[in-house]
Protein backbone atom coordinates (compact mmCIF):
# COMPACT_ATOMS: atom_id res chain seq x y z
CA UNK A 1 0.00 0.00 0.00
CA UNK A 2 1.23 3.33 -0.59
CA UNK A 3 -0.14 7.31 -0.83
CA UNK A 4 -0.35 7.91 -4.68
CA UNK A 5 -0.83 11.40 -6.27
CA UNK A 6 -2.98 11.31 -9.28
CA UNK A 7 -3.62 14.79 -11.19
CA UNK A 8 -6.67 14.33 -13.49
CA UNK A 9 -7.77 11.52 -11.63
CA UNK A 10 -11.96 12.82 -12.52
CA UNK A 11 -11.10 13.15 -15.99
CA UNK A 12 -12.29 10.16 -18.45
CA UNK A 13 -9.00 7.75 -18.08
CA UNK A 14 -7.62 9.49 -14.69
CA UNK A 15 -11.12 7.91 -13.19
CA UNK A 16 -10.72 4.32 -14.58
CA UNK A 17 -7.17 4.43 -13.10
CA UNK A 18 -8.19 6.17 -9.90
CA UNK A 19 -10.41 2.68 -9.36
CA UNK A 20 -8.10 0.30 -10.28
CA UNK A 21 -5.44 2.28 -7.62
CA UNK A 22 -7.80 2.02 -4.66
CA UNK A 23 -8.87 -1.71 -5.53
CA UNK A 24 -5.05 -2.50 -4.97
CA UNK A 25 -5.28 -0.69 -1.37
CA UNK A 26 -3.59 2.41 -2.04
CA UNK A 27 -4.52 5.39 -0.64
CA UNK A 28 -5.23 7.96 -3.45
CA UNK A 29 -4.47 11.91 -3.71
CA UNK A 30 -6.96 13.58 -6.54
CA UNK A 31 -6.14 17.17 -7.90
CA UNK A 32 -9.49 18.19 -9.45
CA UNK A 33 -10.63 21.84 -10.04
CA UNK A 34 -14.22 20.58 -8.29
CA UNK A 35 -15.03 19.82 -5.04
CA UNK A 36 -16.01 15.95 -4.53
CA UNK A 37 -17.28 13.67 -1.59
CA UNK A 38 -15.25 11.02 -1.72
CA UNK A 39 -16.98 7.18 -1.38
CA UNK A 40 -13.86 6.03 -0.21
CA UNK A 41 -11.74 6.53 2.86
CA UNK A 42 -8.65 5.49 0.91
CA UNK A 43 -9.79 8.41 -1.69
CA UNK A 44 -8.76 11.77 -0.81
CA UNK A 45 -9.98 14.66 -3.26
CA UNK A 46 -7.84 18.54 -3.06
CA UNK A 47 -9.57 21.49 -4.70
CA UNK A 48 -7.29 23.00 -7.23
CA UNK A 49 -5.53 22.70 -10.67
CA UNK A 50 -2.18 21.92 -11.76
CA UNK A 51 -1.24 25.76 -13.00
CA UNK A 52 -1.40 26.22 -9.34
CA UNK A 53 2.00 25.61 -7.74
CA UNK A 54 0.82 25.60 -4.41
CA UNK A 55 -2.64 23.42 -5.02
CA UNK A 56 -0.10 20.72 -6.36
CA UNK A 57 2.35 20.72 -3.72
CA UNK A 58 -0.42 20.60 -0.87
CA UNK A 59 -1.94 17.33 -2.96
CA UNK A 60 1.18 15.79 -3.20
CA UNK A 61 2.24 15.67 -0.08
CA UNK A 62 3.15 12.25 2.00
CA UNK A 63 3.09 10.85 -1.78
CA UNK A 64 5.14 8.06 -2.80
CA UNK A 65 4.44 8.65 -6.62
CA UNK A 66 2.73 10.49 -8.97
CA UNK A 67 0.36 10.02 -12.11
CA UNK A 68 -0.13 12.78 -14.25
CA UNK A 69 -3.00 12.88 -16.28
CA UNK A 70 -4.13 16.34 -16.12
CA UNK A 71 -4.36 18.33 -19.25
CA UNK A 72 -6.78 20.50 -21.59
CA UNK A 73 -7.42 18.27 -24.57
CA UNK A 74 -10.37 19.56 -26.61
CA UNK A 75 -9.65 20.94 -30.18
CA UNK A 76 -9.94 24.90 -29.50
CA UNK A 77 -9.67 27.58 -27.14
CA UNK A 78 -10.13 30.62 -28.06
CA UNK A 79 -6.45 31.44 -26.74
CA UNK A 80 -3.87 29.24 -27.87
CA UNK A 81 -1.52 29.90 -25.22
CA UNK A 82 -3.70 28.78 -22.64
CA UNK A 83 -2.68 25.27 -23.82
CA UNK A 84 0.71 25.55 -22.78
CA UNK A 85 -0.24 27.33 -19.70
CA UNK A 86 -2.38 24.14 -18.48
CA UNK A 87 0.08 21.08 -20.83
CA UNK A 88 3.25 22.62 -20.32
CA UNK A 89 3.74 25.12 -17.10
CA UNK A 90 1.39 22.57 -15.45
CA UNK A 91 3.72 19.69 -15.95
CA UNK A 92 6.44 22.15 -14.78
CA UNK A 93 4.73 22.44 -11.66
CA UNK A 94 3.64 18.56 -11.08
CA UNK A 95 7.84 17.98 -11.36
CA UNK A 96 8.42 20.37 -9.39
CA UNK A 97 6.69 19.38 -6.53
CA UNK A 98 7.55 15.30 -6.80
CA UNK A 99 10.98 16.83 -6.11
CA UNK A 100 10.11 19.27 -3.15
CA UNK A 101 7.90 16.50 -1.92
CA UNK A 102 10.11 13.24 -2.04
CA UNK A 103 8.33 11.78 -5.18
CA UNK A 104 10.35 8.68 -6.31
CA UNK A 105 8.51 8.21 -9.68
CA UNK A 106 6.03 10.29 -12.17
CA UNK A 107 4.49 8.83 -14.56
CA UNK A 108 3.56 11.41 -17.45
CA UNK A 109 0.90 10.56 -19.64
CA UNK A 110 0.94 12.03 -23.06
CA UNK A 111 -0.26 11.53 -25.92
CA UNK A 112 0.47 9.15 -29.26
CA UNK A 113 -0.27 12.07 -31.82
CA UNK A 114 2.84 13.63 -30.85
CA UNK A 115 4.21 10.49 -33.17
CA UNK A 116 4.30 10.98 -36.95
CA UNK A 117 1.66 8.83 -38.89
CA UNK A 118 2.60 5.18 -40.74
CA UNK A 119 4.66 5.01 -43.94
CA UNK A 120 3.67 1.89 -46.05
CA UNK A 121 1.22 1.03 -43.38
CA UNK A 122 4.31 0.03 -40.90
CA UNK A 123 2.91 1.11 -37.45
CA UNK A 124 5.16 3.87 -36.14
CA UNK A 125 6.72 3.40 -32.20
CA UNK A 126 8.26 5.40 -29.53
CA UNK A 127 11.13 6.27 -31.78
CA UNK A 128 10.46 7.92 -34.71
CA UNK A 129 10.90 11.17 -35.83
CA UNK A 130 8.71 13.68 -35.58
CA UNK A 131 6.61 16.08 -38.13
CA UNK A 132 5.77 18.80 -36.26
CA UNK A 133 4.01 20.24 -39.36
CA UNK A 134 1.72 17.99 -38.36
CA UNK A 135 1.12 19.17 -34.78
CA UNK A 136 -1.84 20.24 -33.46
CA UNK A 137 -1.57 23.32 -30.37
CA UNK A 138 -2.88 20.38 -28.10
CA UNK A 139 0.43 18.44 -29.16
CA UNK A 140 2.70 20.87 -29.61
CA UNK A 141 1.79 21.98 -25.81
CA UNK A 142 2.03 18.14 -24.53
CA UNK A 143 5.29 17.44 -26.28
CA UNK A 144 6.71 20.54 -24.89
CA UNK A 145 5.57 19.59 -21.36
CA UNK A 146 7.41 16.22 -22.33
CA UNK A 147 10.47 17.86 -22.77
CA UNK A 148 9.88 20.06 -19.40
CA UNK A 149 9.15 16.62 -17.27
CA UNK A 150 12.38 15.37 -19.11
CA UNK A 151 14.64 17.89 -17.68
CA UNK A 152 13.87 16.87 -14.15
CA UNK A 153 14.25 12.98 -14.76
CA UNK A 154 17.99 13.48 -13.34
CA UNK A 155 16.54 14.31 -9.82
CA UNK A 156 13.28 11.85 -10.20
CA UNK A 157 12.40 8.55 -11.84
CA UNK A 158 10.33 9.46 -15.06
CA UNK A 159 7.83 7.16 -17.10
CA UNK A 160 5.83 8.54 -19.86
CA UNK A 161 2.87 6.97 -21.86
CA UNK A 162 1.61 8.09 -25.00
CA UNK A 163 -2.46 6.61 -25.38
CA UNK A 164 -3.51 6.33 -28.91
CA UNK A 165 -7.46 7.50 -29.59
CA UNK A 166 -8.96 5.94 -26.05
CA UNK A 167 -12.67 4.89 -26.15
CA UNK A 168 -14.88 3.54 -23.80
CA UNK A 169 -17.65 4.59 -21.26
CA UNK A 170 -17.34 7.55 -19.90
CA UNK A 171 -17.52 11.38 -20.12
CA UNK A 172 -18.66 11.58 -24.08
CA UNK A 173 -16.90 14.79 -25.30
CA UNK A 174 -13.66 15.61 -27.63
CA UNK A 175 -11.59 13.68 -25.28
CA UNK A 176 -13.94 10.50 -26.29
CA UNK A 177 -14.72 11.30 -29.88
CA UNK A 178 -14.91 7.45 -30.54
CA UNK A 179 -18.08 7.10 -28.45
CA UNK A 180 -19.08 10.42 -29.06
CA UNK A 181 -19.39 9.45 -32.92
CA UNK A 182 -21.04 5.99 -31.67
CA UNK A 183 -23.50 7.86 -29.74
CA UNK A 184 -24.65 10.00 -32.32
CA UNK A 185 -24.47 7.47 -35.01
CA UNK A 186 -27.22 5.21 -32.91
CA UNK A 187 -29.24 8.24 -32.19
CA UNK A 188 -29.49 9.11 -35.67
CA UNK A 189 -27.11 12.64 -35.38
CA UNK A 190 -23.93 11.46 -37.31
CA UNK A 191 -23.70 10.34 -41.07
CA UNK A 192 -20.60 11.27 -42.16
CA UNK A 193 -17.23 9.47 -43.22
CA UNK A 194 -14.13 11.62 -43.29
CA UNK A 195 -12.35 11.81 -46.72
CA UNK A 196 -12.75 8.63 -48.49
CA UNK A 197 -12.58 6.59 -45.37
CA UNK A 198 -9.28 5.56 -45.69
CA UNK A 199 -7.65 7.71 -42.97
CA UNK A 200 -6.83 5.46 -39.84
CA UNK A 201 -6.76 5.63 -36.48
CA UNK A 202 -5.55 3.42 -33.69
CA UNK A 203 -8.36 2.50 -31.24
CA UNK A 204 -7.43 1.67 -27.29
CA UNK A 205 -10.23 0.51 -25.13
CA UNK A 206 -10.13 3.50 -21.59
CA UNK A 207 -9.59 0.30 -19.39
CA UNK A 208 -6.93 -1.38 -21.54
CA UNK A 209 -4.87 2.53 -21.05
CA UNK A 210 -5.96 3.13 -17.42
CA UNK A 211 -4.43 -1.04 -17.05
CA UNK A 212 -1.25 0.27 -19.13
CA UNK A 213 -0.25 3.25 -17.49
CA UNK A 214 -0.43 1.17 -13.96
CA UNK A 215 2.37 -1.40 -15.62
CA UNK A 216 4.39 1.53 -16.94
CA UNK A 217 4.17 2.79 -13.23
CA UNK A 218 5.42 -0.61 -11.83
CA UNK A 219 7.41 -1.81 -14.62
CA UNK A 220 8.64 1.01 -16.86
CA UNK A 221 12.30 1.83 -17.50
CA UNK A 222 13.11 5.25 -15.62
CA UNK A 223 13.06 7.42 -18.90
CA UNK A 224 11.66 5.64 -21.78
CA UNK A 225 8.32 6.38 -23.17
CA UNK A 226 5.20 3.34 -24.27
CA UNK A 227 3.09 3.26 -26.22
CA UNK A 228 -0.24 2.19 -25.19
CA UNK A 229 -2.46 1.58 -28.59
CA UNK A 230 -5.15 -1.45 -29.37
CA UNK A 231 -6.34 -1.37 -33.48
CA UNK A 232 -6.05 0.66 -36.22
CA UNK A 233 -8.93 0.24 -38.21
CA UNK A 234 -10.05 3.12 -41.00
CA UNK A 235 -12.78 5.21 -40.64
CA UNK A 236 -14.73 2.71 -43.35
CA UNK A 237 -13.46 0.11 -40.94
CA UNK A 238 -14.36 1.70 -37.55
CA UNK A 239 -18.25 2.54 -39.21
CA UNK A 240 -18.72 -1.10 -41.11
CA UNK A 241 -18.37 -2.55 -37.31
CA UNK A 242 -20.38 -0.34 -35.90
CA UNK A 243 -23.19 -0.80 -38.03
CA UNK A 244 -22.91 -4.73 -37.82
CA UNK A 245 -21.98 -4.49 -33.86
CA UNK A 246 -25.16 -2.29 -33.12
CA UNK A 247 -27.71 -3.66 -35.98
CA UNK A 248 -28.58 -0.22 -36.61
CA UNK A 249 -28.33 0.94 -40.48
CA UNK A 250 -28.22 5.25 -40.38
CA UNK A 251 -27.21 6.60 -43.98
CA UNK A 252 -23.51 7.40 -44.15
CA UNK A 253 -21.70 9.74 -46.44
CA UNK A 254 -18.30 10.21 -47.58
CA UNK A 255 -17.58 13.97 -47.47
CA UNK A 256 -14.26 14.84 -49.21
CA UNK A 257 -11.18 16.68 -47.23
CA UNK A 258 -11.28 19.81 -49.06
CA UNK A 259 -15.03 20.35 -48.20
CA UNK A 260 -14.58 19.38 -44.65
CA UNK A 261 -11.68 21.89 -44.84
CA UNK A 262 -14.28 24.32 -46.17
CA UNK A 263 -16.52 23.70 -43.31
CA UNK A 264 -13.49 24.62 -41.09
CA UNK A 265 -13.01 28.48 -42.38
CA UNK A 266 -16.63 28.99 -41.76
CA UNK A 267 -15.96 27.87 -38.02
CA UNK A 268 -12.94 29.99 -38.01
CA UNK A 269 -15.01 32.76 -38.68
CA UNK A 270 -17.80 31.42 -36.04
CA UNK A 271 -14.53 31.35 -33.62
CA UNK A 272 -14.03 34.77 -34.45
CA UNK A 273 -17.01 36.18 -32.91
CA UNK A 274 -17.01 33.96 -30.21
CA UNK A 275 -18.55 30.90 -30.45
CA UNK A 276 -16.99 27.45 -30.35
CA UNK A 277 -15.92 26.36 -33.35
CA UNK A 278 -17.15 22.52 -34.74
CA UNK A 279 -13.99 21.80 -36.40
CA UNK A 280 -10.55 23.37 -36.99
CA UNK A 281 -7.92 23.63 -40.07
CA UNK A 282 -5.31 21.76 -37.72
CA UNK A 283 -7.40 18.86 -36.86
CA UNK A 284 -8.84 18.21 -40.66
CA UNK A 285 -5.32 17.70 -41.66
CA UNK A 286 -4.90 14.75 -39.82
CA UNK A 287 -7.75 12.91 -41.44
CA UNK A 288 -6.20 11.13 -44.47
CA UNK A 289 -2.98 9.86 -42.72
CA UNK A 290 -2.68 6.53 -41.21
CA UNK A 291 -2.06 7.01 -37.55
CA UNK A 292 -1.52 3.13 -36.72
CA UNK A 293 0.71 2.76 -33.69
CA UNK A 294 3.27 -0.39 -32.56
CA UNK A 295 2.73 -1.18 -28.63
CA UNK A 296 5.25 -4.04 -29.32
CA UNK A 297 7.49 -2.28 -26.91
CA UNK A 298 4.95 -2.20 -24.11
CA UNK A 299 4.13 -5.64 -24.65
CA UNK A 300 7.42 -7.22 -24.70
CA UNK A 301 8.74 -5.11 -21.67
CA UNK A 302 5.31 -4.62 -19.84
CA UNK A 303 3.08 -7.42 -20.30
CA UNK A 304 0.54 -4.68 -21.75
CA UNK A 305 -2.10 -6.72 -23.72
CA UNK A 306 -5.37 -4.49 -25.09
CA UNK A 307 -8.57 -6.02 -26.44
CA UNK A 308 -9.53 -5.81 -30.20
CA UNK A 309 -12.39 -3.06 -31.36
CA UNK A 310 -15.00 -5.42 -31.86
CA UNK A 311 -14.70 -6.67 -28.43
CA UNK A 312 -13.89 -2.90 -26.79
CA UNK A 313 -16.78 -1.46 -29.45
CA UNK A 314 -19.17 -4.46 -27.91
CA UNK A 315 -18.71 -2.97 -24.61
CA UNK A 316 -19.43 0.71 -25.41
CA UNK A 317 -22.20 -0.13 -27.60
CA UNK A 318 -23.73 -2.10 -24.60
CA UNK A 319 -22.73 0.59 -21.96
CA UNK A 320 -24.48 3.41 -24.46
CA UNK A 321 -28.01 1.66 -24.94
CA UNK A 322 -27.96 0.61 -21.15
CA UNK A 323 -27.87 4.53 -20.68
CA UNK A 324 -29.99 6.03 -22.76
CA UNK A 325 -29.38 9.43 -21.22
CA UNK A 326 -25.86 9.28 -22.03
CA UNK A 327 -26.88 8.88 -25.89
CA UNK A 328 -29.08 11.97 -26.19
CA UNK A 329 -27.28 14.46 -23.62
CA UNK A 330 -24.73 16.79 -25.27
CA UNK A 331 -23.81 18.11 -22.21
Amino acid sequence: MANIFVSGGTGFIGAYLVKRLIAANHIVHVLSRGSHASDSPQLQFYEGDITSAEAVQKAMQGCERAYHLAGYARAWHRDKQYYFQVNALGTQNIMQAAIAQGVKRVCLVSTAGILPPAVHGIPVNETARLRPELHTTYERSKWMGEQIARSYQQQVELVIVYPTKVYGPGPIDESNSATLMMRDYLSGKWHVIPGNGSGIMDYVYVEDVARGIELVMEKGRAGEAYVLGGEPASYNRFFELLKKLSQVYHPLFHVPVPLIYGITYVEWLKAKLGYKPLLTPEWVRKIPYDWSKSSEKARQELGYRARSLEEGMQLTLHWLKANPVEIFDDK
